[in-house]
């Protein structure tokens, strides 16, 4: 499919500096843009690179525009002016690029559906499917090779769900959800009494419940709460590989990261963003709006609005002061050593006999 730079622009709400005319086929990375490929800049390390791609055109913000004023005029470059240029991107990959799958409809017959579950209209259910007592299924889901899903679940319209994912029993899943290949949902919560010896099981009898429009990436687990719900709001994306323990709320379009740990009982706000490889520990509550950055151990309550790095987590102006300090730390050792050295010396000489301090002092 190709469009004009001016019809891309009617498409994100854009403007065009240059040529409007100019063909465009497809969306490349500014390192690996072809002539007839649009780009993007979203940062202003990337502006050099500028005369070495062969893109056609390439979306930028207002602001880079306004503060380097040469950038229209290197090598007579079109520009397609959005505010949110990695938006834009988005949208136009979505327009140029992407196909969206189209799934056969019906039911395969090795799938093993209960006679008791409730199937939708238009469904695609795929080979070796197992789908067991009192579950409903709603119009257009699809269910890829080897799916699982348990008795007394709900799955929602127009949801996906990829292969060897694995629902367990009464797990609620609204509509327009995406769940990738061998992730887990509802599984048994990390709970145990100690009973002196041992440790004792603590039964998991909650459910766990997936609000619509959340997607979830490959090989992430989420538990089922204790008692009362572990609940994944609205909106919510999650990467590849996180866990989410009994009884966790996330917030409506929250972003968590892969390789995120949430511990037992956490309760995370909304339009909250956890870095890759964050950890949470139970019983706290993160407010809205919040960032927690790569690889930080959250042990105390955050509250809305702020941005957190490190281990522990501490807010980032703070850290980054800590980091300055770390990064010290040899040379702050050295200089210690020095003046324990000096302590010492001056403290030996307060020491000696009065006689030999005269001396010292005549002489």
């Amino acid at each position: 499919m190709e469009k004009t730079l001016q019809e891309l622009s009617e498409y994100v709400g854009g403007t065009v500096i240059g040529d409007p005319s100019i063909k465009i086929r497809g969306v490349m990375g500014i390192d690996d843009a072809q002539e007839g490929y649009i780009t993007f800049i979203s940062n202003d390390k990337y502006i050099k690179k500028i005369d070495q791609t062969k893109a056609s055109a390439i979306i930028v913000s207002p602001k880079l525009k306004d503060t380097n004023p040469s950038l229209s005029q290197k090598r007579e470059r079109s520009l397609l002016v959005c505010n949110n240029p990695y938006l834009a991107f988005a949208k136009l990959v979505e327009l140029l690029m992407y196909k969206k799958p189209t799934y056969t409809k019906g039911i395969d017959d090795s799938a093993r559906i209960d006679k008791t579950a409730v199937i939708g209209q238009d469904v695609s259910i795929r080979s070796y499917v197992t789908v067991g007592q009192n579950t409903h299924i709603g119009n257009r889901v699809v269910l890829y090779p080897c799916v699982y899903i348990g008795d007394n679940c709900i799955i929602g319209d127009d949801t996906i769900i990829y292969p060897n994912a694995v629902i367990y029993d009464d797990t609620v899943i609204g509509k327009r959800v995406t769940i990738h290949g061998n992730t887990v949902i509802g599984s048994s919560g990390f709970g145990y009494a100690p009973d002196g010896q041992s440790y004792y099981k603590i039964p998991q009898v909650g459910t766990t419940v997936i609000e619509d429009d959340v997607d979830i990436g490959a090989n992430t687990t989420i538990n089922r709460a204790v008692l009362g719900e572990t609940i994944i709001r609205k909106g919510t994306k999650i990467d590849s590989q996180v866990v989410i323990s009994h009884n966790v709320e996330v917030g409506e379009n929250s972003l968590i990261v892969s390789q995120v740990g949430i511990a037992g009982s956490a309760r995370i706000g909304k339009h909250v963003t956890l870095a890759g490889g964050a950890g949470i520990v139970g019983h706290i509550q993160i407010g809205d709006n919040v960032t927690v950055g790569g690889y930080s151990g959250v042990i105390n309550d955050i509250p809305s609005n702020e941005t957190y790095l490190g281990a522990p987590a501490l807010p980032i102006k703070r850290m980054r002061r800590c980091y300055v300090i770390i990064e010290k730390l040899p040379e702050m050792r050295e200089y210690m050593k020095t003046l324990e050295k000096r302590i010492k010396q001056l403290e030996e000489r307060n020491n000696l006999p009065q006689n030999t301090q005269n001396t010292q002092r005549r002489q």
